[in-house]
């Protein structure tokens, strides 16, 4: 039964690969107007937004009746059938806890098990000496300690012991201490059902009077481990800087949103980023260029890059990062694409795959190497997040899958320019790649390139390796952009049931010296059994081979019947191979 887990949709991965792998080429000798398309005629329309039901399902409670099993579990096991009675010792001034208390109540009461002056005793309280997420349980016959030092901590451990009695297929705990902690410190996903602000909609979340965050779907993101998610926003409709007096329109009812957001994530534990494409390239009539030519950079048509070599440049990036973790100050940071997507700094003119001497053609940094131009963008960035927001994070992506369509004899290597970058980030900021641009494999004699984020072949690519080996060098921290649930492969599924190949991909990351993983792009975002192995695969201690883990993670969604089945499988298969 386990081999579903591992196999069971590699077809479906394969058969996408082969059909969306169809080169430019091809497209053209087929007569096919640009890429793909001639794969996508006669599509059926898209269903409404008025038939979705999965938002209810998502919004409906994660906890109502448990299917456990009537048994004498021994005198290794301590007994909560009893009832249990919480002693909250863990200082918990803003209430952030509130939700996972109440969530474990839940968890008990749809188990039959009382959480009123119960004779099983779950104390929390604080231990300054853990770091961050860290918890750690003394389980007893009559009692466990749970200690942390943040409200984070204490989180992973309630939900640890949720786990626990899920496995054990009753309210029974394993007598015996626990710790754990978080190698992947950061794991950023998005709302799955949160609109998307680009063409042809171009709909802005913060705009509208949605809540795309209710509690019960939090819930579940949090219990798979999920602790940051992020949405769209530009500088410009969120703040006007003194060089940008236009800009900002409608930003208070953004700005009020989005504090709302924040709030309604923290409250699990959830922390949440902005993304942005910053700074943006300038219009060609844009009256600020007028008042401030500095800020004109290389040409891009009739229009221009962002210069970043000015005073003016540092303080209009400075002021506007500043006023937005002002206005938002618990912001968990920022996600940005610096190099790629679309046109941000003068090294826009520059693709990730090209020498860059003599292909820009700024004034000011035609004769700069790369890094700097990145250095002095990212630079004040950093400082006005940071002068406001102490805690927060700045993470920039550096978004480089070429190619996205391999032809014959193209190249697909990075420019060596590329793996200077991490030895100059600033200080302060993560550096995030793609963990599988740039694999390959051949299927049927075909060559494949992976561009954008692959499943089937978990990586890491080289260049990512390399990437993240000069970064751990110089001391800058690293982020994995991944896709978790499904991938461009196949992304008409909520999620793709192979979280063997996520526990690959997590061995390296660990490896690796990762620190963060953005979890997804638009898609791949559901909540479900990958989310969850992605949460499983980031804590330590990390499981000791692919069998274990698979088998921790079947526990928690079958029966026991059928996981008892699917090690005896696997034993068998391996005697015969």
């Amino acid at each position: 039964m386990i081999r579903p887990f591992r196999t069971g949709i590699y077809i479906i991965i394969l058969a996408s690969l082969i059909t969306c792998s169809c080169s430019h080429r091809d497209a053209i000798k087929y007569g096919a107007g640009s890429g793909d398309s001639i794969l996508l005629k006669n599509v059926p329309p898209q269903p409404g937004e008025d038939t979705w039901k999965f938002i209810e399902e998502l919004k409906s409670p994660m906890w109502k009746k448990h299917e456990w099993i009537k048994s004498d579990q021994g005198p290794l096991l301590a007994d909560l059938s009893s009832g249990v009675r919480f002693q909250q010792g863990f200082p918990d001034q803003k209430g952030r806890l509130e939700t996972a208390y109440d969530d474990i109540r839940s968890f008990l009461t749809a188990g039959g098990v009382s959480h009123k002056n119960g004779k099983y005793i779950i104390e929390t309280l604080e231990d300054r000496e853990l770091g961050s997420e860290f918890f750690s349980l003394d389980i007893q016959s009559g009692g466990c300690r749970l200690a942390a030092s943040d409200a984070d901590g204490i989180r992973r451990g309630i939900f640890y012991l949720e786990d626990e009695m899920l496995r054990k297929r009753g309210p029974f705990l394993t007598i015996g201490k626990v710790e754990n902690h978080p190698i992947i410190q950061r794991r950023i996903s998005r709302c799955f059902f949160g609109p998307i602000k680009r063409a042809p909609k171009m709909r802005d979340e913060l705009m509208d009077d949605v809540n795309y965050y209710p509690d019960q779907y939090l819930n579940r993101l949090a219990h798979e481990g999920v602790n940051g998610l992020w949405l769209t926003v530009e500088f410009r409709d969120l703040v006007a800087a003194s060089f940008t007096p236009d800009a900002g329109i409608d930003s208070e009812k953004r700005l009020a949103k989005l504090r709302q957001t924040v709030e309604s994530c923290l409250r699990y534990g959830i922390r949440t980023y902005i993304f942005c494409i910053e700074p943006r390239a300038w219009d060609a009539d844009s009256p600020v260029l007028k008042k401030y030519p500095e800020l004109a950079g290389a040409s891009e048509g009739q229009d221009n890059f962002f210069c970043p070599m000015s005073r003016t440049a540092y303080n209009y990036l400075y002021e506007s990062v500043n006023k937005i973790f002002k206005a938002v100050p618990e912001l968990g940071g920022m996600i940005n694409i610096t190099h790629g997507e679309r046109g941000t700094t003068c090294l826009s003119a520059v693709s990730c795959t090209e020498n860059f001497k003599g292909n820009i053609d700024c004034p000011r940094c035609s004769g700069k190497e790369p890094w700097e131009i990145l250095y002095a963008s990212l630079s004040p960035m950093e400082k006005g997040m940071h002068d406001a927001s102490p805690g927060a994070e700045l993470i920039s992506w550096l978004y480089m899958p070429q190619p996205q369509r391999f032809i014959k004899d193209d190249p697909y290597a990075l420019a060596d320019w590329v793996y200077d970058l991490p030895a100059h980030t600033p200080k302060g900021v993560i550096l995030q790649f793609n963990f599988e641009s740039g694999i390959t494999r051949t299927e049927f004699g075909k060559l494949l390139v992976g561009g954008d984020y692959w499943i089937s072949n978990p990586g890491p690519s080289d260049r990512f390796s390399r990437i993240a080996s000069a970064a751990k060098e110089n001391g800058t921290k690293v982020s994995a952009k991944i896709q978790t649930g499904n991938s461009h492969e196949v992304a008409t599924v909520p999620y793709v049931p192979v979280p063997s190949l996520l526990y690959r991909k997590f061995s390296a990351m660990r490896s690796l010296g990762v620190t963060h993983t953005m979890l997804c792009w638009y898609f791949g975002n559901y909540p479900g059994l990958m989310n969850k192995a992605a949460g499983l695969l980031s804590m330590e201690p990390f499981p000791e081979n692919e069998d274990a883990f698979l088998q921790q993670l079947a526990n928690l969604y079958w029966k026991q019947e059928d996981t008892q089945k699917s090690g005896r499988g696997l034993e068998a298969l391996r005697r015969r191979i």
